[in-house]
């Protein structure tokens, strides 16, 4: 009998150990990974700008395959970025991912301690496996407004001469190095140089680079960086991608006299002459010698010099700072820069505020109170009076009981119904964007895309490349502690579209997209407008494959509103406008004053001002009227898969234009129509902290506010009459102005309006009217509204 229970009972311990060890050795038998980060370029990132993130992953153990998410943060949402990983067993492997904006995980009181994360089989399988190594990514993350320069060539010092330079809008500078042994290789996507104001190349060859990395660089420029090249004999083919855009052609070489420089250079510089590109504009030049020319391509340019600006006598000499400060301020006028900023915010955390506020503000949420006050009242005297009679006269009062429950629940059903009538079936969009016009009929902007849920579970979205996306969602946190991101949502970039998943979203749950994004292609505006004796004359036509409405003119914070325009056809235009030029919009709030959306119609409205509200802070860089208009029509590719939805789409296009001026008799040039900056003694800009109201932080005690005309007034009025000064503060600081014949500065004094009678001894030839301020002491750090200007003048006759 023992004998024949020995070999089950032997059996029996074997399987109990199998069960118990079976975990023991597939825990053994997990992959083991170690991961090492560079995270942007030279180790260096810009707040709210994207950047290149490099995994070095090493695989101790098993093999994994599976995904890496890496969690990005913004003020009111984040997203999880997936990308798709494979690491044999003791491999070592090197994964690039771009996210589109990098900000410090924890500025927004997050206690985020990791937003790394492995999920083996994919992260919908939902088994996250550890990793040791870094755990959280960190990167040196400077402002907006420091200028990156990101250098390329064979040794880093030859553009040691950009370094430290003092820009105007720019908070300082960062010669990035990235040509050095360590650096991973360099950006194959556009938003990995998305952190980068310039690239300076000298000595290097753009041709060697992949054809993805050169395409990623060429569409940088496209969307408003500056490529700087110097001169070689070999530049045409160096320039790879580039060679047909360069602004000069370089012929023989020669050497350059330091004067042609600054009279701080003391020794001659070789370069080479050059004969400029048709399209190009020469930005520095003496005589027959040209120094610098540049060629726009899309919003941005590629600026060339004629000489090797690693040159040691150029590099070296005392005045190559004023050179480089003089020639990239002039570059810059061509990209017309924002204002400095004291408390700068991304655009897409902005774009929350301004447009996704409205944009998540459903018709259906609002539900008629008095039918809803009406169906309570007839309920009640239904059940109570009615039905009290009704029972006493049959003598069925014995049934009360459940008859009034059951109405009840009728009547509660009938309300649910009604108030969810358009929420039940369906889910629903509302997709709000607005996009500038660019030379070559590309569009550029920015979209929010809200959903609101007509059940739960996941959504999934697809939408085209280049966008940009973050997200939020009321769902994002639960009694007040945050979700990781990838909890929420996951973005994985693909070759042509990038799929955004929404998970577990709750009933009748809102949640929004936004981003930036760039189509190809689309269309534009053709215009022929004049302005004389204040009438504005002319065509305007719609070149677009869809019709418009809300055509309208923006002209410092007047609004010219012309009408609608159906596609491939044109609008005659015939209006009094009260002004004698036309110029650039200036930041002014377009909000709908009322604040409670009665109808769709409201909605609507305060959609559209959301965009222009954003559109005025986040894409007014245009030195020249704007014409907008909206339209119906969903522009960019980005729906909602696998499941029906209602949509309610807005886009909007901004166009700058010009307006041929016709000029005669007495004329008014407002300050809106003027460039203005504002300068210390020590060339630092003002601190603009609120756009609408013009305020700003001075932070020293003397200031230049420096005043620019429009062309049309400097070359065609000869005799200025009148200035007047509004909003002056001479509480906080003393007024001067700059007498251009003299050479010297004039007190002002008065009160909050000044005028002075004749003018022409203030504004100089070229348009330039400068007005110093000396502010107290006691002032410094505190905000103030330095004046506005207003110019009376004759035309010639």
């Amino acid at each position: 009998m023992k004998k024949s229970l020995w070999k089950p009972f032997t059996m029996l311990v074997v399987l109990v150990g199998i069960i118990i060890l079976w975990p023991m050795t597939k825990a053994f038998a997990a992959p083991d990974l170690h991961v090492s980060v560079q995270t942007g370029l030279d180790q260096k990132t810009k707040d709210g700008k994207g950047a290149p993130i490099v995994f070095t992953i090493e695989n101790k153990g098993t093999a994994f395959a599976g995904d890496l998410i890496v969690n990005t943060t913004s003020q009111t949402g984040g997203v999880g970025q997936s990308i798709a990983v494979n690491i044999g067993e003791g491999e070592k492997q090197t994964v690039t991912m771009t996210v589109d904006s990098i900000q410090d995980p924890t500025m927004y009181g997050n206690p985020i301690k990791k937003n790394i994360y492995f999920y083996e089989n994919g992260w919908r399988s939902g088994d996250e496996i550890t990793h040791s190594g870094t755990q959280l990514i960190k990167s040196t993350t400077f402002p907006e407004q420091v200028l990156f320069i990101a250098g390329l060539a064979d040794n880093i010092d030859r553009l040691s001469s950009l370094k430290d330079l003092y820009l105007k809008n720019q908070e300082g500078t960062q010669l990035l190095n990235l040509t050095k042994a360590d650096q991973p290789p360099l950006p194959a996507e556009q938003g990995g140089w998305d952190a980068v104001d310039i690239i300076a190349v000298d000595g290097f060859s753009i041709a060697d680079l992949s054809p993805k990395q050169q395409d990623a660089m060429l569409e940088w420029v496209k969307a408003g960086g500056t490529l700087l090249i110097g001169g070689s004999q070999n530049v045409s083919a160096e320039a790879g991608v580039f060679s047909s855009l360069l602004p000069l052609e370089i012929k023989e070489s020669k050497e350059f006299a330091p004067a042609l420089f600054n009279d701080k250079f003391k020794d001659p510089v070789p370069g080479f002459s050059a004969k400029k590109s048709p399209d190009a504009a020469i930005l520095l030049q003496q005589d027959d010698t040209i120094l610098a020319a540049s060629q726009l391509v899309g919003s941005g340019m590629v600026l060339q010099t004629t000489f090797s600006i690693g040159n040691e006598s150029f590099r070296s000499s005392t005045g190559v700072k004023a050179f480089w400060t003089d020639l990239l301020n002039k570059s810059n006028q061509l990209l017309k820069q924002r204002p400095s900023q004291m408390y700068y915010t991304p655009p897409t955390d902005d774009l929350m505020f301004t447009v996704g506020a409205t944009n998540e503000l459903f018709p259906s949420f609002k539900v008629s109170t008095p039918l809803l006050f009406g169906i309570i009242i007839v309920y009640i005297i239904l059940i109570i009076p009615l039905l009290y009679f009704l029972l006493r006269k049959r003598d069925k009062r014995e049934h009360a009981w459940w008859i009034i429950p059951v109405v009840a629940v009728v009547v509660s059903f009938a309300i649910f119904a009604y108030g969810g009538k358009d929420r039940l079936g369906n889910a629903q969009l509302q997709h709000s964007a607005v996009y500038l016009v660019e030379p070559d009929n590309r569009l550029s902007g920015y979209y929010a895309e809200s959903l609101l849920t007509d059940k739960s579970g996941n959504f999934t979205f697809s939408m085209q490349k280049p966008s940009t996306v973050t997200t939020n969602s009321s769902a994002n946190s639960i009694f007040g502690t945050s979700l990781p991101s990838h909890d929420h949502a996951i973005l994985e970039k693909g070759a042509t579209e990038e799929v955004l998943s929404f998970r577990n979203l709750g009933f009748w749950n809102v949640a929004s997209i936004y981003g930036e994004t760039e189509l190809g292609d689309v269309g534009n505006f053709d215009t022929n407008l004049e302005l004389e004796d204040k009438k504005l004359t002319g065509t305007i036509t719609n070149n677009f494959p869809f019709s418009v409405k809300d055509v309208s003119i923006l002209s410092g914070s007047k609004t010219i509103k012309l009408g609608s325009i159906m596609a491939g056809e044109t609008l005659k235009v015939q209006e009094d406008v009260k002004v004698n030029v036309l110029g650039p919009r200036s930041s002014s709030s377009y909000g709908y004053m009322n604040p409670v959306a009665n109808n769709q119609d409201d909605l609507i409205k305060m959609r559209k001002e959301g965009l222009l509200n954003f559109s005025s802070t986040h894409m007014n860089e245009s030195s020249k009227p704007i014409l907008s208009a909206t339209t119906d029509t969903q522009i960019m590719e980005l729906s909602l898969t696998e499941r029906k939805a209602e949509n309610s789409p807005i886009s909007m296009l901004l166009q700058p234009i010009d307006i041929k001026t016709k000029l005669s008799g007495t004329v008014t040039v407002d300050s809106d129509l003027m460039e203005m900056e504002l300068l210390s003694s020590t060339g630092n800009s003002a601190d603009l902290v609120d756009e609408v109201n013009k305020e700003y932080i001075f932070s020293e005690n003397e200031y230049s506010q420096k005043w620019q005309l429009p062309n049309d007034f400097s070359q065609k009025v000869d005799n200025w009459t009148k200035i007047q000064l509004f909003g002056v503060d001479l509480n906080r600081y003393d007024v001067s102005i700059l007498n251009v014949k003299t050479e010297s500065y004039e007190v002002l004094e008065g009160k909050s309006s000044i005028t002075m009678e004749p003018a022409s001894d203030y504004v100089s030839k070229d348009g330039n009217l400068t007005i110093k301020l000396n502010f107290n002491n006691s002032q410094m750090g505190e905000s103030s509204h330095p004046p506005e200007l207003r110019l009376t003048g004759e035309v010639k006759k």
